[in-house]
């Protein structure tokens, strides 16, 4: 075999050492890619974190104190829960706030109310709902009635808005205890002459009965309170005392719900509690003349044995002296 020449050992030796640079290359880039890798660190997932009630329990008033005036609004959040919490369930704090809330001087007041108002839950509706409360947020609403002019009733306009801050937390909390537990607390307390009335409604009795009852039919914030008071028989009596009703409403309303007995049956007699009252604001608008001929319209005989559903045909009107199917 010829032996190989120089410049053929040449190549061969370029050659490996080409080969070797390109291994070596590609090794050390494979080397930054999975370092690269491998120092990425993966996305923590958030788990929800807890406070267990022994921790909540632990925390001294100073702390929670601390806490409440921390910049993060989440501990600030968290930290007024807590408190509120803690409240619920001492009847001393709350007796205390109840007494803020009815304080004449008004910095005490709202602070008092707003901590009620911002205790309000469902649970929290079962222990407000106690004659103290109801006494304390009306005595409030009296002073309300004094800190700065109200604005004059708008039937078509609702100014909720435009209440003071402490005036509308003690209607809030009031709303929602007579959604839930009726207006008899209300009523005990005479909300009605104490507070309500002294809203302005008008300057005669005649522009406060109608500003009054168009505001019933509204929806008006207020009415979460109103509306209740209205369709109770005892609370319609303390409307109509202060003039906020016209006298004659009950007796039209009683004679309204004979006849809707007497028409469509003794079940139905309180369904259509609305209709009677948008008909009785009518009934104000006319003479009498006209008011005698429409009872005498109205006058009907039912003739009917009770063996078959009560139709139109069973009843005959009264049309001037005769009767008529």
């Amino acid at each position: 075999m010829a032996a190989l020449s120089p410049a053929f050992h040449d190549r061969i030796l370029v050659f490996g050492l080409g080969i070797t640079a390109c291994s070596v290359l590609y090794g050390a880039a494979r080397l930054l890619l999975y370092s690269q890798k491998a120092s990425i660190l993966p996305p923590l997932e958030n788990k929800p974190q807890y406070i267990t009630q022994d921790v909540e329990d632990s925390l001294k008033l100073s702390t929670l104190d601390k806490l409440l005036d921390s910049p993060n609004y989440c501990i600030q959040e968290t930290t007024a829960i807590i408190v509120c919490e803690r409240a619920l369930h001492d009847g001393v704090t709350i007796d205390a706030l109840l007494w803020h809330a009815a304080q004449p001087e008004y910095e005490l007041r709202e602070q008092g109310i707003r901590s009620l108002a911002m205790m309000m839950n469902s649970s929290t509706l079962k222990i407000l709902n106690k004659p103290t409360t109801y006494a304390a947020l009306v005595k409030s609403l009296e002073y309300s009635a004094a800190d700065y002019k109200h604005n004059e009733c708008d039937p078509e306009w609702d100014n909720w808005g435009m209440r003071d801050v402490a005036e509308q937390g003690c209607l809030m909390i009031l709303g929602q205890l007579v959604a839930k537990y009726g207006v008899e607390g209300l009523v005990k307390t005479r909300f009605v002459d104490r507070w309500l009335a002294k809203e302005p409604w008008g300057n005669t009795e005649e522009e406060k009965i109608f500003c009054f009852t168009r505001s019933l039919r509204a929806s008006h914030r207020i009415n979460e309170i109103t509306v209740p008071l209205f369709k109770d028989r005892t609370g319609r009596k303390q409307l109509m005392k202060a003039k906020l009703l016209p006298s004659e409403l009950e007796s039209d309303l009683n004679r309204h719900m004979g006849d809707t007995r007497m028409i469509n049956g003794e079940g139905t007699a309180g369904e259509d509690f609305d209709g009677m009252f948008v008909e009785s604001r009518r009934r104000r608008d006319q003479s009498a003349e006209d008011d005698r001929i429409r009872r005498r319209h109205r006058e009907a005989m039912v003739l009917n044995d009770g063996s078959r559903p009560l139709g139109r045909g069973d009843i005959i009107q009264r049309t001037d002296s005769t009767f008529s199917r």
